[in-house]
């Protein structure tokens, strides 16, 4: 499901022409019935060969969540919303490469590191039950992932679970940590034999990013872009500042949590937030320009102690 909160960070009102609307960028919200349900395999859905058929992992999704559930595999949603509380964990990550990567190998070669994140819902159209789709990221082989703190902060629903960029369905086990300020999480998924992603802050500003994330479940969509600036910006509801790492990259609504790359493939941030700037802020007519905020790898690295 979408939602639409205030973030952590709200920018201050930049006079009468100027408004600036924030949204955070968890699951689209619900569609209308989908179509009757694909038997076809999950790798066919997410395309061997590069291709995705949206509607295919919209059921495989649906359909793993599921069985997830109706075998007593999944955890609860109020336990996990429970362990929110925890501030650090600790985990060993992987090293970044240090040879340049193409847009098209960013593609192909992170994909599997690259998850979906679903909450899952009862429909209200249907007797069925639904995922809403966020995006996150590997971070070690043993099954730890990244994403935004309010991808997982969602009590209305029942549960969670995790499909990674190769086709196979987790549930998640437990929240490892997370930090509602900056608005980070780590999850452990249930499993084995997972592709990390490497952090890495080498980004400045002028310098190319690329972003795959999950769209209004228009999954695995690749963007480039480049850095535009670092904002620092007070807390709304808390003391303390948030720098956010502002990219061109285009992101949408279920994008949350999304891995930014740079150019050797490490993630220097994760996708959060939106804020629109119309030229008539009273009637939000005139489209300007869009903001697209992220958090820079640094929250997510300060959830993790050393051994």
């Amino acid at each position: 499901m979408k939602f639409f909160i205030q973030v952590p960070a709200v920018v201050p009102a930049l006079g009468l022409l100027v408004l600036l609307a924030a949204s955070s960028l968890g699951a689209p919200p619900p569609k209308v019935l989908r179509k009757a349900r694909s038997t076809e395999p999950v790798a066919l859905a997410l395309g061997l060969t590069g291709e995705v058929n949206d509607d295919r992992i919209l059921d495989q999704l649906d359909e793993g969540a599921e069985r997830l559930m109706s075998s007593g595999q999944t955890v609860k949603m109020a336990d996990l919303i429970k362990q929110l509380s925890r501030r650090s964990c600790v985990i060993e990550l992987p090293v970044p490469a240090s040879r340049k990567y193409s847009a098209a190998e960013i593609a192909k070669v992170m994909r599997p590191g690259v998850v979906i994140i679903g909450d899952l819902s009862k429909c209200k159209k249907c007797p069925r039950w639904h995922v809403g789709a966020s995006t996150g990221f590997m971070v070690t082989t043993g099954g730890v992932c990244a994403t935004c703190y309010h991808v997982v902060n969602i009590p209305e629903s029942a549960t969670l679970i995790a499909m990674t960029g190769d086709g196979r369905i987790f549930p998640v086990r437990e929240i490892l940590a997370a930090n509602p300020h900056t608005d980070v999480a780590l999850l452990r998924l249930e499993g084995t034999g997972f592709m990390p992603l490497a952090l890495d802050t080498e980004a400045p500003v002028g310098s190319m990013v690329r972003i795959l994330s999950h769209p209004d479940d228009h999954f695995f969509t690749l963007s480039e872009g480049m850095v535009s600036r670092y904002v620092t910006l007070p807390l709304e509801k808390a003391p303390g500042e948030v720098t956010f790492m502002a990219v061109t990259a285009d992101f949408g609504a279920g994008s949350s949590g999304a891995p930014v790359f740079n150019e050797r493939g490490g993630v220097v941030g994760l996708v959060n937030n939106t804020q629109s700037l119309y030229y008539d802020p009273k009637k939000g007519r005139d489209l300007q320009m869009v903001f697209k905020h992220c958090l820079p790898s640094q929250y997510i690295q300060q959830l993790i102690r050393r051994k």
